[in-house]
């Protein structure tokens, strides 16, 4: 803290290496205990299945769509992927892609889109069994964890717009950004993940 000729305190900027370590071990963190929260369904998943209790598992009639599942599991793969891009692009000192970022924000909204068209097309009502309720408990829960990268990803795009306005912003921007957006891609990593393994316990597991 210092202090200005007006006597005023004035709050000393955090040292930027200091910044991205925090950022780093956060986010690794956070993506662990996000794994933990999922292997609860995982357990379920298979406990629930190998009881089978009654038969009442998954009745015949229990199938969500494979094509709703795939169209979710590519817009996850899609826009880690363009993410991944403007990262790289970043660390390499260049100045980051805002039509990737744009890409990788347009598919991460289209992931929410397909979920909740997927949930009023689905129609497993009270007899679904355990398998609806692993199903809904873990897809529900992945679009809270999802809406969070969303939001990282929306607020980098718009920073680097009004950037851009601004002569000599975007690199300084790009500099200042970096550190968040290894964050960001760790979180997008350990999500694509978790949409990797539920798409094949909840759809291709039978």
């Amino acid at each position: 803290m210092s202090a200005s000729a007006a006597g005023e305190v004035i709050p000393e900027p955090e040292d930027p290496r200091l910044v991205a370590a925090n950022l780093s071990v956060g986010a690794r963190l956070f993506a662990s205990a996000m794994a933990f929260v999922f292997m609860a369904f995982v357990f379920a998943f298979f406990y629930l299945k190998a009881t089978n209790s009654n038969g009442y598992w998954r009745p015949a009639a229990v199938s969500p769509s494979q094509g709703w599942g795939i169209v979710i599991l590519v817009c996850v793969l899609g826009a880690t992927a363009m993410f991944e891009l403007v990262r790289r692009g970043m660390a390499g000192g260049g100045a980051p892609s805002v039509a990737f970022l744009g890409i990788a924000l347009g598919l991460a909204f289209a992931v929410i889109v397909a979920q909740i068209i997927q949930y009023l097309t689905i129609g497993f009502g009270d007899s679904g069994g355990g398998y609806a309720s692993v199903f809904y408990g873990w897809t529900s829960l992945f679009l809270a964890f999802w809406l969070g990268a969303v939001y990282s990803v929306e607020t980098m795009l718009a920073t680097l717009l009004r950037s851009a306005r601004e002569a000599g912003g975007a690199a300084d921007t790009a500099a200042m950004l970096r550190p968040s957006a290894d964050a960001t891609m760790v979180y997008l990593y350990s999500c694509a993940a978790i949409a990797l393994v539920a798409w094949v316990l909840l759809y291709l597991i039978k």
